[in-house]
């Protein structure tokens, strides 16, 4: 309905906020398989990082995410 809607919406702003304060290398890193489904081992070849590096990136974008998410997400929970 409306307001779940109204909720995806918010959660898709503060999700897009959250990415623009990651540091670039970690942002790439996340959208690239989260977002865009490429996997790490294509990820490696295309920017000759290694795949333990590229792990690490998107390990700490991840903890940052949610630590950022996480006072939205206690809201809608409640």
């Amino acid at each position: 309905g409306p307001e779940a809607n109204y909720v995806r919406e918010v959660l898709a702003d503060e999700l897009a906020a959250a990415l623009e304060v990651l540091p670039a290398e970690q942002r790439d890193v996340f959208v690239a398989h989260e977002l865009d489904g490429r996997s790490f081992k294509e990820l490696a070849a295309e920017t000759g990082v290694g795949i333990n590096t590229l792990l690490g990136r998107k390990h700490a974008a991840v903890r940052l995410l949610r630590r950022r998410l996480q006072d939205i997400r206690s809201e809608y929970d409640a």
